[in-house]
């Protein structure tokens, strides 16, 4: 497991009850961690997909414009996401999101993290725990591959 993906999964399991849970009904309501490039973004997609390499986990791209790194969490925390949020016996899921985007003459890529645990109802449900430090992690990834951050939400 690649380090940044290392951490989302070590921040959200080692201090996930502690935090506020935010539910986003829709992909408005994700916060998220913005930059905009200048050029088109590789270094940043080469680094997202090279991330995503450990078993159990699973590149998913989504849309033209989406990609997921699926990360199955370590069985304490699978078990502390299927109580708290009424899960059905399903492995919930811990989600990195990449979202890239044209603007003007620029790239607007913003990231995401969220755990998904699927309800009984059969629907996923999405959960995101405000890491300060992840977030900051994440701003500096976006900065180190030539991005500018402008978090606005």
């Amino acid at each position: 497991m690649r380090p940044i993906f290392a951490v989302v999964l070590a921040a959200l399991g080692a201090c996930a009850p502690q935090y506020v849970e935010t539910i986003a009904t829709s992909d408005q309501d994700l916060p998220v961690r913005r930059a905009v490039f200048a050029e088109t973004p590789a270094p940043l997609d080469l680094a997202f997909r090279s991330s995503c390499d450990s078993p159990g986990d699973e590149l998913r791209q989504i849309s033209r414009s989406v990609v997921q790194c699926r990360i199955l969490p370590p069985p304490d925390l699978a078990a502390f996401l299927v109580l708290q949020y009424d899960g059905a016996l399903q492995a919930p899921t811990l989600v990195v999101q990449k979202e890239t985007d044209s603007e003007a003459d620029n790239f607007v890529v913003e990231l995401s993290y969220f755990a998904e645990v699927v309800q009984k109802s059969g629907k996923a449900r999405r959960i995101y725990f405000k890491q300060r430090d992840l977030d900051q992690l994440m701003d500096r990834l976006l900065a180190a591959t030539g991005g500018v951050a402008t978090n606005v939400r």
